[in-house]
C-alpha cells in the first residue's frame, strides 16, 4: 500500500492546480464546499492493496483513512473531506466501496480503473477512462452518479435505480439496467407480493457463491464487506464464527446462513437484537414459549409471529406490552382488549383503527381519557356519535378529567358544561387559570 501517493489538499488549493474540475457538473453540486475543507488527492498512479473505501463520512472509514494517511484519528475527525482526486490510473487489489446510497464525496478518476468489485451509491463518480472489475460493478439508489467515458468491463453490470453513464460495455455473464432497454428478459428481477421485494432473476442467483442471497440490497450488503461474490472464483469457505460476526453486525443477515450453520443458538442471538429477526428463523425452532417470550419483551413483535401461534392469550401480553391495535387480528377483538392496547401504547393510540361494531360510547369516552382523543370528530361522524353528550360524560368522570378535555377538546359548551359541574370546588379556579389563554380566545372571561 502506497499512503505516501495521497494527500489532504484543501479544496482552494485543488481548485488552482485541477482548475479543469471546476467545470465539471458534480463539483461543488450544492454548492456548500468551504474553501478550507479537503480533497483527498493522489497526483499520480495509485495501487492500493485492500478494500478502497469512498465514505469518508463515516466513523469507520476515517479509522481506515488515518491509517492510510498516517495520521491521528482525531486529526482526520476534525477534517471535512468533500471529494477524491485521483490524477492518473487506480488499481485496487480490492473492492472499491461506496456503500452509503443518500450520499458520499465527489470523485474524479483521471484514467483507468482496475479492482475485484465496485459497489457505487450516493457519491458522484466520474472516470476518465476503462473500468475493468474482476467480479461485479454494481451502482444502486437515485441519490448518486456514476459517469464512465470508457468502458465497463466486468463479468456482472448492475444499475439498480441509479444515474449510471457509460461510453460501452463488456460483460459476459450478467446485465441488468432498471432503466435500460438492451436488458435480457431473463435477466429482470420478479415482484414477491408477499415481502414485496423485488427477487432478482434465477441467471444472476446461478452465478452467485451463496444461493440465498434474493435480492439486489443482500448483494450489496456482501459487496459493501468486500466479499468474493461469484461461485466461479471460489471465495474462501466461511465459518460458524465468520457467521456470527455477520448476524450480530445485521440481524437480516440471518436469512443469508447456509442450513449448516443456522443453528437454534445463532437464531436466538438474532432475536436477542431484535424480533424483526423471526421471520429468518427456521420454522423447527419457533415455539409457543419463544412467541410469548418475544411479545412480552415488546408487543410490536406480535406483527412478526406466525398465525398458528397468534392466541388470544398472546394478544392479550401484546396490549399489555405495548403494541398497535391493527397488529392484532381482529377476530380477538373485545373493548376491553381494545382499551388495554390503548392505554399501554407507546404511540398515541389510533381510534380509526377499531372496526365500527366495537365504536360505542364507552369506547370513546375511555379513548378521551386516555389521551388526545385524536380522530374524535371523524370517528363520531361516520358512527353517528354525538361527540358533546360523550365529553359531557368525560367531564362528569371526574374534574381530573379537565386536562384532557380543555387540553385537546377546549369549546363553548365543554368550557360551559364543565364550569356548571364543578363551578363550586377549590380545583375549578387551577384549571381556568391553566387553560386561561383558551378561555380568554374564545372570551370566556366571565369564567375567570
Amino acid at each position: 500500500m502506497h499512503n505516501s501517493v495521497f494527500k489532504l489538499i484543501t479544496i482552494k488549493e485543488v481548485k488552482n492546480q485541477y482548475s479543469f474540475l471546476i467545470d465539471r457538473e458534480g463539483f461543488d453540486y450544492f454548492e456548500e464546499w468551504e474553501e478550507e475543507d479537503f480533497f483527498l488527492v493522489a497526483a499520480e498512479n495509485v495501487s492500493f492493496e485492500g478494500n478502497f473505501y469512498l465514505d469518508l463520512y463515516e466513523d469507520k472509514e476515517k479509522k481506515w483513512l488515518s491509517k492510510v494517511l498516517n495520521l491521528p484519528l482525531k486529526e482526520i475527525e476534525n477534517l471535512r473531506i468533500e471529494g477524491i482526486l485521483i490524477n492518473g490510473n487506480l488499481s485496487v487489489s480490492g473492492t472499491i466501496i461506496n456503500a452509503e446510497g443518500d450520499y458520499g464525496p465527489y470523485v474524479f478518476i483521471k484514467g483507468n480503473v482496475s479492482c475485484q468489485s465496485m459497489l457505487l451509491g450516493g457519491s458522484y463518480v466520474e472516470i476518465e477512462g476503462n473500468v475493468r472489475a474482476q467480479e461485479v460493478v454494481m451502482t444502486y439508489y437515485n441519490h448518486g452518479n456514476f459517469k464512465c467515458s470508457g468502458c465497463v468491463e466486468a463479468p456482472v453490470f448492475i444499475i439498480n435505480d441509479h444515474n449510471t453513464v457509460f461510453s460501452e460495455r463488456k460483460n459476459d455473464l450478467f446485465y441488468y439496467n432498471d432503466n435500460g432497454d438492451d436488458v435480457d428478459p431473463k435477466n429482470e428481477c420478479e415482484y414477491d407480493d408477499e415481502t414485496g421485494d423485488e427477487i432478482i432473476s434465477n441467471e444472476l442467483r446461478k452465478l452467485l457463491d451463496n444461493p440465498l442471497i434474493e435480492t439486489f440490497e443482500e448483494l450489496e450488503r456482501d459487496l459493501a464487506r468486500g466479499e468474493l461474490v461469484l461461485k466461479q472464483n471460489h471465495p474462501p469457505a466461511k465459518t460458524y464464527e465468520y457467521w456470527r460476526g455477520r448476524v450480530l453486525g445485521n440481524y437480516r443477515d440471518l436469512k443469508l446462513v447456509p442450513k449448516e450453520f443456522k443453528t437454534e443458538e445463532l437464531c436466538n442471538l438474532a432475536l436477542d437484537i431484535t424480533y424483526y429477526a423471526l421471520p429468518f428463523v427456521n420454522k423447527d425452532f419457533i415455539t409457543a414459549e419463544l412467541c410469548r417470550k418475544l411479545v412480552e419483551k415488546d408487543g410490536f413483535a406480535i406483527r412478526e409471529i406466525p398465525d398458528q401461534f397468534i392466541t388470544e392469550e398472546l394478544c392479550w401480553k401484546a396490549a399489555q406490552s405495548g403494541t398497535l391495535i391493527s397488529l392484532i387480528p381482529d377476530h380477538f377483538y373485545s373493548e376491553e382488549l381494545i382499551l388495554a392496547t390503548f392505554i399501554n401504547s407507546k404511540n398515541e393510540p389510533n381510534i380509526t383503527d377499531v372496526p365500527a361494531a366495537f365504536i360505542t360510547d364507552s369506547l370513546l369516552e375511555e379513548y378521551v381519557k386516555i389521551g388526545k382523543g385524536l380522530w374524535m370528530d371523524k370517528v363520531c361522524k361516520e358512527n353517528g356519535k354525538d361527540k358533546l353528550s360523550i365529553l359531557k360524560r368525560v367531564i362528569d368522570s371526574g374534574i381530573e378529567c379537565l386536562d384532557n378535555i380543555f387540553g385537546n377538546h377546549f369549546s363553548k359548551e365543554t368550557a360551559e358544561y364543565a364550569f356548571s359541574v364543578y363551578k363550586s370546588q377549590e380545583e375549578w379556579n387551577k384549571y381556568v387559570q391553566k387553560y386561561k389563554v383558551k378561555f380568554e380566545r374564545l372570551g370566556l372571561n366571565e369564567y375567570f
